[in-house]
């Protein structure tokens, strides 16, 4: 690495509460402990971190804790979904900062959306007064995260191929890094579990995003499963009996997706007479204790419960999470547990955990949190 992302890496790392003294550093990055010195050296004769009086135990010799001046380093968080998205900067107290909820329309291709999660990252940082490192993404479709690519998206025209790492630079100057919405939400779940007193972590999981759409990651010791492509873990398209006949914006038919998302679910009722404008709609209505769109939610569950026990029977993991819009709905995970139930083995079921997520709207951005900017700088750059 170059000495200018050397710095970088290390002022990231500090601003956004991920290491704060030279051996948390040393551990995060890989970089050699001479290297790291002359860095945190240099950025602290520029005046942008300083030393704290108060120092860190590591097991040693007691390590001096190491502050941004100026709130400098944070990192920009941002999710992406077909409609809105989600922004927060990272917190070197909480983790994250409060997320702002943003209207957008993935359609109109990566240009016009950097263009709005740009101005609300500006709005965020003057609001706060910290200075933004750097900036890690989770969109709705499959990933090359190690080339920050998009790969042939069902619901994102004009994405597929695009280098957003060079888009984001493009628009402001900053290293980015990208990944697919559900892993960083499976990455998330289990990042924000080991913050909860009481809670048994999850490392080893099958995370659903039960949205608009429908996605899925499994997490393996806390990494996810990546697969050829970026594509491990698309569940949205696997083809189920109940679905025979319908039309996927993949070019398929008959895939989940079609049966089982919220854009689904209120076709469906649309076609009966009950429209629902949007997910929040169809939500409001759920928790109004409206019964066609209750059974309509729970059959949805089952459907997609029904697809997971499969999955669950082959790789027997420690949970399943369900996560996303859907997932804030009881009759929905409710209908996921009984299919769950009724297709497994019960030495299968006996200790696994079926849980709507902990981190709920923020999953992804917490797992975007864990994304150092070590790996941004030497992967944009590369």
């Amino acid at each position: 690495m170059a000495t200018h992302d050397v710095d970088e890496a290390i002022l990231t790392l500090i601003g956004s509460g991920q290491a704060d003294t030279r051996p948390a550093i040393v551990k995060q990055t890989g970089l050699a402990a001479s290297t790291v010195s002359a860095a945190v050296s240099r950025l602290v004769e520029a005046g942008v971190i300083a030393e704290a009086d108060e120092s860190v135990s590591t097991g040693g010799r007691r390590a001096r804790r190491l502050v941004t001046s100026e709130g400098a380093g944070a990192l920009a968080l941002v999710e992406l979904g077909a409609h809105h998205g989600l922004v927060a900067l990272t917190n070197p107290t909480r983790g994250i900062g409060r997320a702002t909820s943003l209207l957008i329309d993935i359609a109109k291709g990566p240009e016009a959306v950097l263009a709005a999660v740009m101005e609300e990252i500006s709005r965020q940082e003057k609001a706060a007064g910290v200075r933004v490192g750097g900036l890690a993404l989770a969109v709705p479709g499959p990933v090359d995260a190690e080339r920050t690519r998009v790969i042939r998206p069902a619901r994102m025209p004009g994405w597929d191929g695009i280098n957003v790492a060079e888009a984001v630079a493009q628009q402001c100057g900053l290293p980015a890094i990208i990944e697919n919405d559900a892993r960083a939400g499976a990455i998330g779940e289990s990042v924000y579990r080991r913050r909860l007193e009481g809670v048994t972590p999850i490392d080893t999981l099958i995370y659903i995003k039960a949205g608009s759409a429908i996605g899925g990651a499994y997490l393996v010791d806390g990494t996810p499963l990546v697969g050829q492509g970026g594509l491990a873990g698309d569940i949205s398209h696997i083809p189920i009996e109940a679905a025979a006949g319908r039309p996927c914006k993949c070019g398929n038919v008959g895939c989940l997706e079609t049966i089982a998302s919220a854009d689904s679910i209120r076709a469906d009722l649309a076609a009966s007479g009950l429209v629902y404008e949007n997910n929040a709609q169809l939500l409001a209505a759920a928790r109004g204790g409206v019964p066609e769109v209750a059974t309509a939610i729970r059959q949805a569950g089952t459907l997609l419960g029904l697809s997971v026990a499969h999955l669950v029977s082959f790789l027997a993991p420690q949970g399943v999470i369900v996560g996303g819009a859907l997932s804030a709905v009881d009759a929905f995970s409710a209908g996921v547990r009984a299919a769950l139930h009724q297709s497994c083995l019960p030495s299968i079921m006996e200790d696994l955990v079926i849980e709507s997520s902990r981190s709920g709207r923020d999953a992804a951005l917490w797992g975007l949190s864990s994304l150092t900017p070590h790996k941004i700088s030497k992967e944009n750059r590369s």
